[in-house]
């Protein structure tokens, strides 16, 4: 199967117009000719990754974080994401990037957070011109009534840290998410009677903003790594139609990790 067929493919689940108009996502490296039979999937492109899609005799990588973003003026050694450009090329590995159309999509990675969350019937936060039905976040009803058990439900999934501005027992009530750096919704989500909302990279004053509309801060690597996980056997079951394997990278990408106990 060449690369253009599977570029195709993964239009059909995560549509390169949902994707927002800022945002680099599609064909970054490599020849639409290319043929493959291995797609290995990352949060990041990183050395790591380029070399174990390598080891494992995969002919393409694709990556949730573009990762030429916004622009590039030139592809050399001297800039490390160009040098992982670089590498990719050389190792004949094409690259992949599916960002805020995946995070869109139907069944994309929204949609995967909001039942992580235990909301049921979840519609977009903010709906997409052409197709309503997808849209960056998800708004509804969890089955968890209360803060503590909506946190509850990251217990072995997420491994932390997670902050909020609510106690434990304080109600979960009508609830948002957003994958990725969703700060930016906190009026929207506010003023459209959000009255819990979960997303990543939230700063000290953005709880003044939500002004008492609860907020969750978590990691946004590990929230998105997660979700992407459980995304990839929808596209490998696709691709597998094709005789193309598609595997989540067994690489961590995420550059925020939690320090380790110092040793006695």
């Amino acid at each position: 199967m060449d690369l253009a067929r599977i570029l195709d493919v993964v239009d059909s689940l995560a549509p390169w117009g949902l994707a927002e108009e800022w945002d680099n996502v599609g064909l970054i490296v490599g020849r639409r000719t290319r043929e493959v039979t291995s797609v290995a999937v990352a949060l990041d492109l990183r050395a790591a990754v380029i070399d174990a899609a390598r080891t494992h005799g995969d002919q393409a990588i694709l990556v949730h974080h573009p990762p030429i973003f916004p622009s590039m003026s030139s592809v050399t050694d001297t800039q490390p994401q160009a040098e992982l450009i670089l590498r990719a090329a050389e190792a004949g590995i094409a690259v992949i990037a599916a960002h805020t159309n995946l995070d869109s999509a139907v069944g994309g990675l929204n949609d995967i957070m909001a039942e992580l969350l235990g909301i049921t019937d979840a519609q977009p936060l903010v709906p997409n011109v052409q197709n309503p039905a997808a849209g960056l976040g998800r708004v509804g009803i969890s089955s968890e009534t209360h803060l503590g058990g909506l946190l509850g439900r990251f217990d072995g999934e997420l491994r932390g840290p997670m902050t909020t501005t609510g106690g434990t027992d304080q109600p979960v009530g009508l609830l948002a998410c957003c994958t990725g750096s969703g700060g930016s919704f906190i009026e929207l989500a506010r003023d459209a009677g959000i009255e819990t909302y979960v997303t990543s990279d939230l700063k000290y004053h953005d709880a003044d903003r939500a002004r008492g509309m609860t907020l969750i801060n978590i990691p946004h690597g590990q929230i998105e790594a997660y979700a992407l996980a459980r995304w990839v056997p929808v596209l490998s079951r696709t691709l597998s139609e094709c005789r193309v394997v598609a595997h989540m990278s067994d690489v961590d990408t995420d550059p925020w990790q939690l320090p380790r106990p110092k040793m006695l």
